[in-house]
C-alpha cells in the first residue's frame, strides 16, 4: 500500500482540518448537544453541500467514490473536534447498506436523499440482551400482508435514533423467495404506530429506543432480502468500526496537542509544568500509544484495500482493540496532566475522554473484538482437514 496521500486526498484533509478548527468549538458543541437531535441540521446541510454525505458511496451510485483512507482522512478531522453529526452512522454505516448491489425498494432514494443533505437514516438493530450488533439476536418480525409488511418489535440503544428521518430495521421474516432469515427494512420517522423513547448519551450525543407496534409498511420498504442482507450488515459494521477508530485517533491526536500547549504554559515551582522529567515521560506514552494506534488503523485500511474478506475483519477487530485501549489511556492521561480543570465541562480534554468511553462500547467492546480478532487469525492458521 502506497501511503503517500494524492492532492485530493491532502486538499480533503486540509479542508476538513480547517472546516472543524473555524466551525467546531466546544461551545458549539455543548450548546448542539442540548438540542433535541443532539447534532445540527444546519450543519448537516454544511456537510452535504462539501460531498463529504457522499464521500464514501460509488461513483455508480452517486457518490464520489472515496475509499476507506478518505474516510479515515475525514474522520479524523471530525474526531479532533467532536463532531456530533451522525457521520458514522448515517453516511458510512447505512450508506454501505443502502448502497449494496443487491439492495431493492426505496434503497436509490433513500441513498439519493441521504447525500443531498435531505434524509438522516440510522440502523436499528440491537435488541435487548445482546452485547453488540454483531452478536445482536434478532426478534424483530416483519410479515407479509396484503399491499406489503407488518412489522413489531423493539430495537434499544439506536444512535440519532430520535432526530433520524429514517430508521433502517432489522428483522425476522418469514418467507421471501424462499429464503428465511434477517432482512432489513426502510421505516420512515412519521410512520403510525411507532414509540420513541429518547435518552442522551456520554458523548453529547442521544439515542432511542424504538417500539414498533404491528405497523404497516408498503411493499418497497424491504431494502435486503434474507442471505444478501446478514453479509451487508456485517461488512458495514466493520466499514463503520474502522471510521470510529479514525475519529479516536483524531481525539487522541487534540488531547495530545492540547496537553503538550498546557504543559508548556502552566508555571509550578517556579518553572513550565514541561520541564519536569516524570511529566514529560507521560507524554512520551501518550505519544507512543498515539503512534501505534495510527500504526493498526493503517494496517486494517490496507488490509480494507487489499485483504480477504476475513482477513479485513480480522484486521479492523485488532484496530479496534488497540485504538480503544490507547485511546482510554492518552485521553486520561490528558486529565490526569491537566488537573482540576481537565474534568470541568469547559474543558475540551474531559469531552474526549467521554468520547473514547463511548467509542470503547461501540458496536462491540475492546474485549468482543480482541476475542474477534484472535478467533480469526486462529482459523486463518488452521491445518487443514486430513
Amino acid at each position: 500500500m502506497n501511503f503517500d496521500l494524492s492532492d485530493e486526498q491532502r486538499m480533503l484533509a486540509e479542508s476538513a482540518t480547517r472546516y472543524v478548527r473555524e466551525q467546531c468549538t466546544l461551545e458549539r458543541k455543548r450548546d448542539i448537544a442540548r438540542g433535541d437531535d443532539g447534532y445540527s441540521r444546519e450543519r448537516w446541510a454544511e456537510f452535504a453541500g462539501m460531498g463529504w454525505l457522499a464521500l464514501p458511496v460509488s461513483e455508480e451510485s452517486g457518490g464520489l467514490g472515496g475509499g476507506p483512507v478518505e474516510v479515515a482522512l475525514l474522520m479524523e478531522a471530525l474526531g479532533r473536534g467532536l463532531v456530533n453529526e451522525p457521520v458514522v452512522d448515517s453516511v458510512v454505516l447505512c450508506g454501505a447498506l443502502l448502497s449494496h448491489e443487491q439492495a431493492q425498494g426505496r434503497a436509490g432514494a433513500l441513498l439519493g436523499a441521504l447525500i443531498g443533505g435531505d434524509a438522516v437514516p440510522t440502523l436499528a438493530h440491537l435488541e435487548a440482551g445482546e452485547r453488540n450488533e454483531y452478536e445482536a439476536a434478532v426478534a424483530t418480525t416483519a410479515r407479509r400482508v396484503e399491499g406489503g409488511w407488518q412489522l413489531s418489535g423493539v430495537k434499544h440503544v439506536v444512535r440519532h435514533g430520535h432526530g433520524a428521518t429514517h430508521w433502517l430495521v432489522t428483522a425476522r421474516v418469514e418467507r421471501v423467495s424462499n429464503e428465511t432469515g434477517i432482512a432489513l427494512f426502510a421505516v420512515d420517522r412519521t410512520t403510525a404506530g411507532v414509540r420513541v423513547a429518547s435518552h442522551r448519551l456520554i458523548d453529547g450525543t442521544r439515542g432511542a429506543d424504538l417500539h414498533f407496534d404491528a405497523i404497516s409498511l408498503p411493499a418497497d420498504a424491504l431494502l435486503l432480502a434474507p442471505g444478501p442482507a446478514a453479509l451487508a450488515l456485517a461488512e458495514a459494521l466493520d466499514r463503520a468500526v474502522l471510521a470510529l477508530c479514525a475519529a479516536a485517533l483524531g481525539s487522541m491526536e487534540a488531547v495530545m496537542a492540547m496537553t503538550a500547549d498546557y504543559l508548556k504554559t502552566r508555571v509550578q515551582y517556579g518553572q513550565p509544568l514541561a520541564r519536569f522529567q516524570a511529566l514529560t515521560h507521560r507524554m512520551a506514552e501518550m505519544f507512543v500509544e498515539t503512534e501505534q494506534a495510527r500504526a493498526a488503523l493503517w494496517r486494517a485500511i490496507a488490509a480494507v484495500e487489499a485483504a480477504e474478506l476475513q482477513e479485513r475483519a480480522r484486521a479492523i477487530s485488532a484496530a479496534k482493540w488497540l485504538v480503544a485501549r490507547a485511546g482510554l489511556l492518552v485521553t486520561g492521561q490528558g486529565i490526569q496532566l491537566h488537573g482540576g480543570i481537565g474534568v470541568t465541562e469547559e474543558y475540551a480534554v474531559g469531552h474526549h475522554y467521554k468520547a473514547l468511553v463511548a467509542f470503547d462500547k461501540r458496536l462491540g467492546d475492546a474485549d468482543f473484538h480482541l476475542l474477534r480478532s484472535s478467533t480469526l487469525f486462529n482459523a486463518h492458521f488452521e491445518p487443514a482437514a486430513a
